[in-house]
């Protein structure tokens, strides 16, 4: 009975599922338009290092937001704990442990800085990479 109430069920949706049709005309889709994405479009070593800086800034405030959610956890651990040492101890360790990443990501942050200045690259948000000519 099972197996003729799946079929039916099937078959009935399948029946009133709509006929997809093939676009007509023009089609195509222009990117560099606008949008997130449209520095992508003209990419070349000149601009490539704004991209290299934005993504590695991404990957910073990335790790933040998850040290922080990591001490939030930590404090929420400690809450609930109940008294118990082995509990709040556990909690402790979750809560020096995202103070520690917090700590490394800044220090991170400001060293690669600080190196970029150093070297005469340019600063995180605005990495300018050199280019060697090799012609005449």
């Amino acid at each position: 009975m099972k197996k003729i109430i799946t079929l039916l069920s099937l078959t009935s949706y399948f029946s009133l599922a709509s006929v997809a049709l093939a676009a007509t005309g023009d089609t195509t889709v222009n990117a560099c338009t606008g949008g997130q994405f449209h520095v992508l479009c003209d990419l070349q070593a000149g601009n490539f290092g704004g991209i290299v800086g934005s993504a590695v800034q991404l990957l910073f405030a990335i790790a933040v937001v998850a040290a922080l959610f990591y001490l939030i956890y930590g404090g929420f651990r400690w809450l609930i704990s109940t008294g118990d040492k082995a509990k709040v101890t556990e909690a402790r360790e979750h809560i020096v442990a995202a103070i520690i990443g917090l700590v490394v990501i800044f220090l991170s942050y400001f060293i690669i800085n600080l190196l970029l200045g150093f070297f005469g690259v340019g600063n995180l948000s605005n990495i300018n990479i050199p280019t060697i000519n090799l012609g005449s």
